[in-house]
């Protein structure tokens, strides 16, 4: 029984070193350093910016209005807010291109006629209703005369033109920075591997790694309470937007 405990003790003794062996072998062929292991590499970032001229406008615009009773200032508002939508509409904007964008009916409270120090509490004299829409124009010579006709018509409230790109011209734009900007990383690999000696180089990868699409660009004009109509066109003026677009290309090397 003895012998027999001994035998197998040295069978699995002479497997262990065996499989030690095997592992160290293993480890000896594949024992190069690992920089030598990667392949030699120059990465570089690549970017490239267009300007374009927006070629849509927003603006939103509206009408308040001030009654004794709730009811008054609602009637008041949806008739003046009928005659603006009807004169943009006859400015030349469809009505998919006519969205509301606020109704409210809020109390008026007395607060600027009580005397000063008084502790009675606020009481509701009237009601203010407002209706705001937004309109998108998208023929740019349209939107100083666009404006004037709302406020022609009874719009007492007007906010900010913005000016963006149709998700058409963005994409089109897009593409021409694009191509800029893998231009740009080719003559930067060129450049770095020419001032190195790297000799020629390969390109192993290209990564598009970030894309800009500009935010609207807000003008200001902000008009409220009475607006009177204008002697001439309201000006307005879109300007350009910076598109850009960023790449990472990497290259090998002997």
């Amino acid at each position: 029984m003895g012998y027999k405990k001994g035998l197998l003790f040295g069978l699995g003794a002479i497997a262990a070193l065996a499989i030690i062996l095997a592992i160290m072998g293993s480890a000896s062929a594949d024992d190069t350093p690992l920089a030598a292991s990667k392949d030699k590499t120059v990465s570089v970032t690549g970017t490239g910016s267009v300007y374009a001229t927006p070629d849509i406008a927003k603006f939103s615009t509206g009408v308040v209005t001030e009654a004794d009773t709730s009811a008054d200032a609602m009637q008041k508002n949806a008739q003046l807010m009928d005659s603006v939508v009807s004169a943009i509409k006859r400015a030349g904007i469809p009505d998919k291109d006519i969205r509301t964008g606020r109704i409210s009916l809020e109390p008026v409270y007395n607060y600027y006629s009580q005397p000063s120090g008084s502790t009675e509490k606020p009481k509701i004299v009237g009601y203010s209703a407002t209706n705001t829409v937004t309109v998108t124009i998208r023929d740019l010579s349209k939107v100083g005369a666009t404006i004037d006709a709302a406020t022609n018509a009874g719009a007492n409230k007007v906010n900010g033109v913005s000016f963006e790109l149709s998700d058409e011209l963005a994409s089109s734009v897009y593409k021409q920075a694009l191509t800029k900007a893998v231009a740009d990383g080719v003559d930067k690999a060129k450049t770095i591997g020419d001032a190195a000696g790297t000799g020629s180089l390969a390109l192993k990868s290209i990564t598009e790694s970030g894309t800009y699409y500009p935010q609207p660009v807000y003008m200001d004009f902000a008009a409220s309470g009475d607006v009177k109509a204008a002697a001439v066109p309201t000006p307005v003026s879109p300007g350009e937007q910076k598109i850009q677009a960023t790449v990472t290309m990497v290259y090998t090397f002997v």
